[in-house]
């Protein structure tokens, strides 16, 4: 399976991409359909009330012989019975996946889920997210700005922002009603994951987005995660570290013996996409780190504050510094690109590695004397004022979200539809491909990731070419879901040793109510966010690497305060401004 499966941050999408998707829609004029009047003005969300007369559907009788843990909480196989109208094809627009997904039409988990609910789908697949990651969302406008809209949108990356702005302008319909009479599955998260209703609800209280769970355990903590090589370790004489101190005397004796026998030992580093604040700075102050929502922006006692300019932010600056004037930490350490980080690392050269997994820095393959097995996770350091945070993720679990149009003349069957995808053996299918031959039910003593009764067995992931969805369904991936995958203890597997990296960093995490959750922004208030946004980032990232590597003098009052006093200039009181009215304003 994959190891670096985490959720899209959709709420990083820059301003250019929110103002081209406004803009793109007809949303600056209004123009797309007489639809599009003014935001909802609502006081509050109201209760669905579900539609008309129609009984409440309700789960179905679960499937026998699937196996689970005491007290499992998640999706369950269940029976389900068609739904569709074979007369109705609706068109859904997804992501274009030639490597895993194929054809969406052909796709082998297309024609059983139309088997399995009667709904026929004609899929338009487009290019949204480029080779580099980025996200295109060129044709997507042009469908918004005709009107030529389809039924639903499935998995395409719009922001929670464009989201709520659409909604309440009746380009995307409001889902509250037809989820309380059609989706019991949704019903069921609801009810599992309390959070989830009003963090998936626009401005106004509303949905208008009918979307899953990818509540990984390992993604929580995998941008605070580093890798330390326990052979050189003990060649050293030396220990795991557990304090800022013990590593920096650790790294000194890296440096000094050089355990990998190179000549270049690299004692710390970190890389470009491998940012190494989160780790360090945790032992100085809650650190929620730059890629968090809002970048570097936590809760204080209810307000919304701001970390990167703190006295403690200083003092880890400082630590830093030492570790450079020692010699143990280089300017590579914020420049590594990904193939750089990989060359070193497979040339041994690496003490302890920031990274989100050993892929990150290692080649991998499952030999016995593979170098990444040398590697093991590095605790969460205690600093000098006894300060141990890690910076856990308490609530970014979303995953593919299905969107349907005012253009869907049956949106109670398209929810019923989605909230199928969220019943177990639909997952598995959408995820796992051929259960012939892809993946089975465990079995009874077969254990998981935790030690408990495994669930279920994958081969493969992804699955080869054709049999699946990947990862565009909308899945419910509970945390006792995920763990639950059986991991074979003669040969675990990433996710076994993902697991097992992480569990010493979840007794370190942060009160949930340090953590700003993900918000939601009205149009104007996004652009400016975003630009603010992009601006800090840049400073932040800029003057951590200068104050680290002695560009700039961290003891010197006048450089310090010269960073301090430039957040000002870029509208930093505006900025926290911003987010304290969002934070007050979300659904509760």
């Amino acid at each position: 399976m994959r190891a670096s499966d985490e959720s899209w941050d959709l709420s990083a999408i820059s301003r250019r991409a929110f103002v081209r998707g406004a803009a793109g829609a007809g949303l600056g004029a209004l123009s797309v359909t007489g639809a599009l009047a003014g935001c909802s003005t609502a006081s509050g969300p109201e209760q669905p009330k579900g539609i008309g007369d129609v009984p409440q559907v309700q789960l179905g009788a679960e499937t026998e012989g699937v196996l689970y843990k005491d007290g499992y909480v998640g999706p369950r196989a269940s029976e389900k019975k068609p739904f569709g109208d074979a007369a109705k094809t609706f068109r859904i627009v997804v992501q274009q996946n030639a490597q895993v997904v194929g054809d969406w039409n052909k796709n082998e988990m297309t024609k059983w889920f139309e088997q399995r609910t009667g709904v026929k789908v004609k899929f338009e697949s487009v290019l949204v997210t480029n080779t580099d990651g980025t996200v295109d969302m060129t044709k997507i406008n042009a469908m918004l700005a005709s009107g030529d809209l389809p039924d639903a949108f499935l998995d395409i990356p719009f922001t929670d922002d464009q989201i709520s702005l659409y909604g309440q302008q009746g380009v995307f319909t409001k889902l509250d009603d037809y989820i309380e009479t059609y989706a019991p599955e949704m019903r069921r998260v609801y009810t599992e994951y309390p959070d989830w209703r009003n963090l998936t609800a626009a401005t106004d209280g509303g949905h208008y987005q009918f979307r899953g769970i990818n509540d990984c355990y390992h993604c929580r903590v995998g941008n605070a995660r580093a890798f330390i090589n326990k052979k050189y370790v003990e060649k050293v004489g030396g220990a795991i570290p557990t304090t800022t101190d013990e590593m920096r005397e650790l790294l000194k004796l890296f440096k000094e013996k050089d355990p990998s026998g190179t000549g270049k030992m690299i004692p710390f580093t970190g890389g470009v996409n491998n940012q190494i604040d989160r780790f360090i700075m945790n032992a100085f102050l809650y650190n929620p780190g730059g890629d968090r929502n809002g970048g570097w922006l936590r809760l204080q006692d209810g307000k919304v504050d701001f970390v990167a300019n703190k006295p403690e932010w200083r003092e880890g600056l400082r630590y830093l510094r030492t570790l450079f004037d020692d010699g143990t930490m280089s300017r590579e350490a914020f420049t590594f690109t990904d193939d750089a980080y990989l060359r070193a690392g497979n040339q041994g050269r690496v003490g302890i590695a920031r990274a989100y997994w050993w892929g990150s820095f290692l080649d991998i393959s499952y030999d016995d004397g593979a170098l990444w097995r040398d590697y093991e996770a590095v605790p969460p350091l205690k600093g000098p004022n006894g300060v141990q945070y890690t910076a856990w993720e308490h609530y970014n679990y979303g995953a593919a979200r299905l969107v349907i149009t005012s253009a869907c003349s049956n949106p109670e069957i398209l929810v019923q539809w989605g909230d199928a995808q969220m019943e177990l053996e639909a997952i598995m299918n959408g995820y796992g491909g051929d259960p012939k031959s892809n993946w089975s039910w465990a079995k009874k003593g077969e254990t998981s990731l935790t030690g408990d009764q495994a669930v279920f067995k994958i081969k493969e992931w992804p699955p080869p070419e054709g049999q699946s969805w990947s990862q565009y369904s909308i899945m419910y991936r509970s945390n006792d879901f995920r763990l639950g995958q059986y991991s074979n203890p003669d040969n675990p597997d990433f996710e076994q040793g993902l697991y097992e990296a992480s569990t010493k960093y979840e007794p370190f995490a942060q009160p949930k109510d340090f953590q700003l959750q993900p918000l939601i922004f009205d149009e104007s208030s996004a652009a400016q966010k975003a630009d603010t946004a992009a601006s800090i980032e840049k400073h932040v990232k800029q003057n951590l690497a200068k104050f680290a590597v002695g560009e700039l003098d961290i003891n010197d009052d006048a450089a310090w305060n010269a960073y301090t006093s430039a957040f000002d200039g870029m509208g930093m009181k505006q900025y926290l401004e911003l987010y304290q009215k969002a934070y007050e304003s979300r659904p509760k």
